[in-house]
């Protein structure tokens, strides 16, 4: 097993009746961590290591069963100013990454945040010294 590669599994959660696919990182038989979030579910973000049972839902399906370490990394969903273009925005998304963090967009708008729980940076005011600059 190669810790380090990332591979796509199909998962139902059985507390949502909810089947997805998930980016993951095979930490052992029967435990994964999380290389994404998952945006139904706030316990199922980045950096969190799962375990699903032994036997399978269907032929292709793992049943989530709990997670096994919490994330070391805080959630937040920010809704993105349309005012920033993708360059600008990747500017923010170097800083989180320079924290050791992790972001990522989803519906079009929607960014998803992981940054160490020891982190001070703050994402909302760098966006919005980012929209002043530009403003001005």
């Amino acid at each position: 097993m190669n810790t380090e590669e990332i591979i796509d599994i199909k998962m139902y959660v059985p507390e949502e009746d909810s089947t997805g696919t998930y980016e993951v990182i095979e930490v052992s038989e029967n435990r994964y961590k999380l290389t994404s979030n998952d945006p139904f579910n706030e316990t199922l973000i980045y950096g969190t290591i799962i375990e699903v049972l032994p036997e399978k839902k269907d032929k292709d399906t793992l049943v989530f069963k709990k997670v096994y370490i919490e994330s070391e990394f805080n959630l937040e969903v920010i809704s993105l100013p349309m005012s920033l273009n993708e360059t600008e925005l990747r500017v923010i998304g170097q800083m989180i990454i320079d924290e050791g963090g992790y972001w990522e967009v989803l519906f079009g708008g929607m960014g998803y945040v992981n940054l160490p729980k020891i982190s001070k940076l703050n994402v909302i005011n760098e966006l919005n010294k980012k929209i002043k600059s530009i403003k001005t």
